[in-house]
């Protein structure tokens, strides 16, 4: 007989003599209460048997009870031990489904995992990821800073074990969700309101933007880019794609990233088309650069070949040896091939041709551009709201935008004490993968903190960076990331099997038991399971996610949403106040303002 049947019977024979004890018991209670209250006066038990045989058939000789008090207290003896039993068994069935039902839900499971061998506990939580750890790192990322706060040189992100989790501003980071897993309501909205530097955050919708606008106006500048118009604030600022051009460099980083913005810049089946666009797009970049153009002559040399035939001219004037002639080459070209090799350019530039993109565009002699240097110098914040498909994609231009801060920043950090920016320049790319290809985020990841330039960038699923960018480039993005954070409902077997092996394995005692006509035996082992298995990974419960950090334990993460900040009254307050200033702006453009998403939205 197997060890699990020997088991069974057991339990099933101690089930049973409990059973039988109980109800003994229950049956000579009600004999003893049923007789006081029936003769006024306790019987007297020879033995349980005869108490018991009283209950079952009424016979009282053996108990010193009175003739006349016997059916009486028979009646309510049996009476009190059968409604005892019913209230019993009653109360025995709800406790034994509620336990079953709570050994399913997601509050048993958070409880095992808090201790499972294998996670961070307390102690290793505050050693890693403490406010004092964070602390004793202020010498070395912000050592101007006199009197530094934990929120100065970290970025909380959670709790573990009841203790507060701080990242270094060191540490870039990649979060993975999958939509309306709690991202924005239980992280970002924190992240973006306790940044201690200027900040750049993206997103195709305006739900962070709602929730942090006001409270981050109270620390710096904010200033909204959204040339398309989607988040019902009027747009703030302008940029200039042309400026800086005449650098070579610059033109190609320039044309890679307005690429970056459109279908064929994503693609990963199309890399050749898009590396002719990327070449096209960069020599009329340089042109318009040189020969002083602004974007409107951008526009129509990107909507026509005819029309870009100028620019050949201006290079040739004044471009660098053979830009000219890869245009004029291209440009004199079978016109069925001119065509295909066009595609890339012409969906670059298209977003021109609409009126509140081109308005964000500085014309010719425009002073008010975007000042990258000033942005730099405070806590302040750019709002790049934008989406790369549908009508009037303009995320090219974003990723233009980003580039152009990212590259100045880096030219900053170089001449700054220590090469690197104080304060320290924040990444938050939210949806960045629905927004532009930026090809300068694997790198920027894994060197960025180094610098001063600290980023965080969400996922959907990690399927998500493989469509965005190569697979080789969604291998590095994730890698390079010093800190992952994953959140429950994903369902990317190999990439959660990967996740899996990082965070390793935990020893499990194992103990059969086996019957047979020689005797029992009892085997003992050491079984090694994952310490979160690919299942678990998936089953993570709203309000909770799970750090992966460098060579150490992971750790369960308890994540409340920013409605339990201290600050929580102040940010609602500035919230209602931004969503009827997005309000007015919306029916100021005739538009009808988009349905208010719920907390656990992104």
């Amino acid at each position: 007989m197997s060890g699990s049947g020997t088991e069974h019977w057991v339990r099933a024979v101690m089930a049973a003599i409990c059973a039988a004890g109980f109800t003994a018991v229950v049956g000579l209670g009600s004999v003893f209460v049923a007789a006081s209250l029936a003769c006024g006066q306790p019987p007297v038990f020879a033995s349980m048997w005869h108490g018991l045989g009283f209950l079952f058939h009424g016979d009282g000789s053996a108990l010193e009870i009175a003739d006349e008090c016997v059916g009486p207290a028979v009646g309510w003896g049996r009476a009190v031990a059968i409604a005892t039993l019913v209230l019993v068994a009653a109360a025995a069935i709800f406790a034994w489904s509620s336990w079953e039902s709570w050994k399913q839900s997601d509050s048993h499971f958070v409880r095992q995992l808090r201790m499972r061998d294998g996670l961070a506990r307390g102690r290793e939580v505050r050693i890693t990821f403490g406010a004092k750890t964070r602390l004793k790192s202020a010498v070395t990322v912000r050592p101007a800073l006199q009197a530094p706060r934990p929120e100065d040189v970290g970025i909380y992100i959670g709790l573990g074990h009841g203790r507060r989790v701080y990242l270094s501003i060191e540490d870039s980071v990649v979060v993975e969700g999958s939509p309306r897993s709690g991202k924005g309501f239980r992280l970002l909205i924190g992240v973006i309101i306790d940044f201690p530097g200027p900040l750049i955050t993206t997103s195709t919708r305006n739900d962070n933007l709602a929730a942090t606008m006001k409270r981050r106006a109270k620390l710096g500048t904010v200033t909204v880019f959204d040339p398309q118009g989607l988040s019902g604030i009027a747009n703030s600022m302008k940029i200039n794609p042309i400026r800086g051009c005449e650098d070579p460099f610059v033109a190609m980083q320039r044309a890679a990233a307005l690429l970056g913005g459109t279908e064929l810049g994503k693609s990963t089946t199309n890399g050749e088309w898009a590396q002719e666009a990327e070449v096209l797009l960069s020599r009329l970049l340089m042109a318009c650069a040189l020969g002083k153009k602004d974007v409107t002559t951008l526009r129509d040399w990107g909507a026509s070949p005819d029309l870009a035939r100028p620019a050949v001219k201006i290079l040739e004037n004044q471009g660098p040896p053979g830009w000219a002639s890869a245009l004029k080459a291209v440009l004199e070209s079978d016109s069925k091939l001119l065509s295909s090799k066009w595609m890339g350019v012409a969906a670059a530039t298209a977003p021109l041709q609409l009126p509140s993109v081109a308005a964000a565009m500085c014309s010719a002699g425009d002073d008010d551009e975007f000042d990258v240097q000033a942005f730099l110098s405070g806590r302040n914040t750019l709002y790049l709201i934008g989406t790369k498909s549908g009508a009037g994609a303009a995320g090219g231009f974003l990723g233009a935008l980003l580039d152009d801060i990212v590259e100045q920043a880096r030219r900053k950090a170089l001449t700054s004490p220590g090469s690197r920016l104080d304060p320290p320049l924040g990444l938050v790319l939210d949806e960045i993968a629905n927004m532009f290809s930026w090809k300068a985020l694997p790198t920027v990841l894994s060197d960025g903190g180094g610098i001063g330039i600290w980023t965080l960038a969400v996922l959907q699923g990690f399927s998500q960076a493989r469509t965005a960018w190569s697979a080789d480039e969604a291998d590095t993005i994730w890698t390079s990331a010093i800190a992952k954070i994953l959140y429950g409902g994903g369902s990317d077997e190999s990439h959660l099997k990967g996740l899996e092996s990082i965070l390793g394995t935990r020893e499990v005692a194992t103990k059969s038991k086996s019957l047979s006509l020689q005797g029992n035996s009892t085997q003992l082992g050491i079984e090694r399971l994952p310490v979160l298995s690919v299942d678990e990974l998936h089953r993570i419960p709203t309000g909770y996610g799970v750090l992966a950090y460098k060579n150490k334990r992971g750790v369960l993460l308890e994540m409340p949403g920013w409605t339990k900040r201290a600050d929580a009254d102040e940010i609602s307050a500035g919230k209602k106040q931004t969503e009827a200033e997005q309000a007015d702006e919306f029916r100021r453009q005739g538009r009808l303002m988009p349905q208010p998403l719920q907390l656990e939205a992104s």
